[in-house]
């Protein structure tokens, strides 16, 4: 089971490296693969993004590529989604069977793996079109652009807490499509606004008891080597195609899930 996790991690590692892919979107499925219960899966990837993605909002923050205010704007509906989200956890294993809450979180773990890949793949429609000069929508700073980040927040912060899915691709997602911040501020805010919000699911995981911190361990020894080896090969392969075809495995996952 070990040596299973320590490969499944570098092969993860490797695919995120390689094509800028959510860690969460391919963690959850494979260690739910791997034989993890669902919701105590969903905590461990929590773990193991928040030790990644510590690392990246450090390096960022020395780059300047962070905005703090829509870090901020974000955050505010993020983090109290989290926080009711995880009270709504812990009361649903209160009152549900453990093979109830697993079957429960797995069935919705399914729908965010079938949304968040076909916003994978408007995601890469849209960068087309940018590199086209097609036009899209772009908020300001203003008042408007503040309160829909709110919003995606709100979304964010209970899919990410139930699900371990969309911290990134969610609010890459909106940063891309609607404000004018460039592709490298764009990633710094996601990967520092996901910091905070993984760290509060996180908690929120531990304080209802689904959380395994030696998988998740094993996991990270594969992942991190995992995640600088596709670094390094991700000018070699054709990043497009695979990350198409990632995301579709992912579509499949998630449809498999629901059925």
């Amino acid at each position: 089971m070990e040596v299973l996790l320590v490969v499944a991690g570098f092969l993860v590692g490797t695919a995120v490296g390689a094509t800028a892919i959510g860690a969460g979107l391919l963690a959850v499925p494979f260690l739910m693969l791997l034989g993890i219960r669902p919701t105590e899966a969903v905590g461990t990837a929590l773990a193991i993004n928040l030790a990644t993605r510590l690392v990246a909002a450090w390096q960022h923050s020395r780059q300047r590529t962070v905005h703090y205010g829509w870090v901020g704007a974000i955050a505010l509906g993020s983090l109290p989604s989290a926080i009711l989200t995880t009270i709504l956890l812990g009361l649903l294993k209160a009152q549900m069977s453990v093979e109830s809450l697993d079957t429960t979180v797995a069935k919705v773990v399914g729908a965010m793996l079938v949304v968040m890949s076909l916003i994978g793949f408007v995601s890469e429609f849209t960068a087309h079109r940018q590199k086209l000069n097609k036009p899209s929508l772009k908020l300001g700073d203003g008042w408007i652009g503040k309160a829909l980040a709110t919003f995606v927040g709100l979304f964010t912060g209970a899919s990410v807490t139930f699900t371990g899915i969309g911290a990134g691709g969610i609010v890459v997602a909106f940063l891309a499509a609607c404000t004018n911040l460039a592709p490298s501020s764009v990633v710094g805010t996601a990967v520092f606004h996901g910091v905070l919000l993984t760290a509060v699911s996180l908690f929120g995981h531990a304080w209802v008891g689904e959380l395994n911190l030696l998988v998740a361990a094993m996991f990270l020894v594969g992942s991190l080597p995992g995640a600088i080896f596709g670094s390094r090969i991700s000018l070699l392969v054709p990043k497009r195609a695979l990350k198409l075809t990632l995301l579709t495995i992912v579509l499949a996952s998630g449809v498999r899930a629901l059925i």
